[in-house]
C-alpha cells in the first residue's frame, strides 16, 4: 500500500523538508519533499527509519497502517537533539591570528558603514544578502532588538496569512464538527504554517481530515 505523510519537528511543529527515509529490510532510500511530505509503497513487515541532522532518528514499523489500510496522511514527529561540543584549548602563542581577530572585532564595532542602521536594514531584509549581519548582531544590542522586532512583525503577518487559509469554514466543510467545537479542534490540529501556506486545497483538506480522525478517536 502507499503510505503518505509529513515529517514534522516536535519542537516547532513545522514540516521538515528533505528528511532522509530508509525502508527496511529492502534498504531503499527516500527523502521528504520541500513541504516535508512523502509517499512510500510499504508492506506489512517493513520499517521506516527517519533521520535529519539536529533530530533524533525515528524507527517506525508500518504494520498497523497496512493492516488498517490507512489512506489518510500520517504525521511523523521527530524530537530535536542537542550536541555537546568538546572543550577546545586555545593556543595563545598564535599572536598573528589573535591580533587579526581583535582587529576584525574592533572594525565590526567601530566602522561607520557597519553602524549605519539603514544599510544594515538592507542586510536584514535580504536585499544585499551579506553574511556579516550575524557577526555584527552578536556585538550590537540595538541591532539585536531591531531584528527581534522585525521578526515579530513577520510572524504577525504570517499568522494573518495562515488565518486566511486555515479558516473555520474549511474545517467545517472537511469534518463533522459543530461550530462550537472548531476552536478546540484548532488547538489540537496545529498544522505547520509552512504547510498551510504552501499546500494546495486538496492536500490541506486531507490533512484536516487526518487530524479530525485522530481528534475524534481521542474524544471517544
Amino acid at each position: 500500500m502507499l503510505l503518505r505523510g509529513y515529517v514534522i519537528g516536535s519542537d516547532t511543529n513545522n514540516t521538515i523538508p528533505l528528511a532522509n527515509i530508509v525502508k527496511k529490510p529492502s534498504g531503499e532510500r527516500f527523502i521528504s519533499n520541500r513541504y516535508g511530505a512523502f509517499g512510500i509503497q510499504v508492506n506489512e513487515n517493513d520499517t521506516l527509519i527517519f533521520s535529519v541532522i539536529g533530530y533524533q532518528n525515528l524507527v517506525l514499523p508500518v504494520k498497523k497502517y497496512v493492516m488498517n489500510q490507512l489512506t489518510d496522511p500520517i504525521r511523523v514527529k521527530l524530537k530535536s537533539t542537542s550536541y555537546r561540543l568538546k572543550e577546545v584549548e586555545v593556543n595563545y602563542n598564535q599572536r598573528k591570528r589573535d591580533s587579526l581577530a581583535r582587529q576584525a572585532a574592533k572594525i565590526l564595532k567601530t566602522s561607520p558603514l557597519l553602524n549605519n542602521y539603514q544599510h544594515v536594514n538592507s542586510w536584514v531584509t535580504g536585499s544585499s544578502g551579506s553574511v556579516i549581519t550575524d557577526l555584527f548582531a552578536g556585538g550590537n544590542r540595538q541591532l539585536q532588538q531591531y531584528i527581534k522586532l522585525q521578526r515579530l512583525v513577520e510572524l504577525y503577518q504570517e499568522q494573518m496569512m495562515v488565518d486566511e487559509r486555515y479558516t473555520n469554514s474549511i474545517i467545517l466543510r472537511s469534518t463533522n464538527l459543530k461550530p462550537d467545537e472548531v476552536l478546540e479542534f484548532k488547538k489540537f490540529c496545529n498544522l505547520p504554517h509552512y504547510f498551510i501556506l504552501n499546500s494546495n486545497d486538496y492536500d490541506l483538506v486531507l490533512a484536516i481530515r487526518a487530524c479530525y480522525a485522530e481528534f475524534a478517536r481521542q474524544k471517544n
